[in-house]
This record gives C-alpha cells, structure tokens and sequence, in this order.
C-alpha cells in the first residue's frame, strides 16, 4: 500500500489522467510509488505514515554504563514503537551458543525510543562483548510531512516521463513547456528535501 502519496497525486501533478485503463494505469504507477518510497526511506534514513520493521540488528554491548540505566545501545533508528513481541518484535542476548529471547524480560532492558537508544541492565562486568545483542523493532513517524509527499510526487513523475509514458499526449500548453528544465527543477527541490530530512548517524 502506497504510504508517501496517491495516484490521484501524481495525476494532479502531470495534470493527466491515470485510471486502471490508461497507460500508464494505476497498477503501474502504485508500483513506481512504492519503489520510490523506498529510495526516500534509504537515503533520508527514517520512515513516515506509520512504522515498519527495522529487521536484526545486531549490536556489541559497549564499554559503558549509565548509572541507573545500564549499558546504551544507540539503535540504527529512532522513533521506535513500543515494543511488542506479537508484532514481531524481539531482544535477543548472546548466551555463548545461541540467542536468548528477553522481549518480554523488561528488568533487563529499558527503551527510550524517541531517540532510538536502549539500555541493557546487568552485563557491566560481562566478557563477552562482540555481537552480543539481535535486536529486531519497528520505527517511523505517524504522518508523512508536506515535502516528504511533495517528493515523492516528484520523484515518481520523473520516472513516468523518463519512461516516455504517454509523453506523446501529455499536455504542455500553447508555447510548449520545457520538460528538461522542469525535470532539473524537481531534482533540486528533492536533493535540498532530503538533504534538510537526512538523518545523521554515528559510526562507533
């Protein structure tokens, strides 16, 4: 399901329409929307219109505590929903053979999921270090704000005409339009998006 914008959207915006009989159709063009949704979630690093699953994360367990908190662990995200094992959430701690579930074992761990940071109780003196937390949770923002859907409008209408989608109908007005700069011009409004949206990440 399209999250970032509608078809109706990107009809609006080409002022064409788009019906499941047209080429290109609605099918097609949801498609498009879905990849470019993706392209904005890599490269912005974040997710917006609701959560989804991070997948593992796997994490060392640092040299570090905070008195009262624990050991951190700085998530790859922030925003993280409330953990919920039925939701396929899950904590998972290295034992030395196998991975231990703790998703519901909430004395050993405690989230501050605004900021993407989880904190890990009793293992300060612990040897083993390296890749000793899996932790898998879901993250994102409720809504999807203005320039996020005004991108990806953009980005999807930049892949229509470069497919040459119904460019032989599409209206350009008495004196024509210039589609080349049009296109130069969405590009900079997307860059200068994602540029203002792009999270910041930490490498330890």
């Amino acid at each position: 399901m399209v999250t970032y914008c509608t078809v109706a959207d990107v009809s609006d915006f080409l002022r064409v329409p788009i019906t499941a009989t047209t080429t290109p159709n609605k099918a097609q063009v949801e498609k498009i929307i879905l990849r470019k949704e993706q392209e904005l979630d890599r490269r912005i690093g974040h997710h917006f219109g609701g959560v989804i699953s991070s997948g593992k994360e796997i994490h060392d367990l640092p040299l570090l505590y905070s008195y009262g908190w624990g050991s951190p662990i700085f998530l790859k995200h922030r925003q993280i929903a409330d953990l919920d094992a039925t939701l396929g959430d899950k904590i998972e701690i290295w034992s030395g053979d196998s991975y231990v579930d703790h998703t519901l074992d909430t004395g050993v761990h405690n989230l501050e999921g605004e900021y993407g940071k989880m904190y890990f109780r009793g293992y300060i003196f612990t040897i083993m270090r390296k890749n000793r937390i899996r932790i898998t949770y879901r993250y994102g923002d409720p809504t999807v704000p203005y320039d996020i859907q005004d991108t990806c409008i953009k980005l999807t209408a930049i892949d229509l005409i470069n497919s040459s989608f119904r460019m032989d109908i599409l209206p350009t007005g008495a004196n024509g339009v210039d589609i080349s700069a049009s296109k130069s011009d969405w590009r900079a409004d997307i860059e200068n998006c994602i540029d203002n949206r792009q999270e910041i990440f930490f490498i330890p």
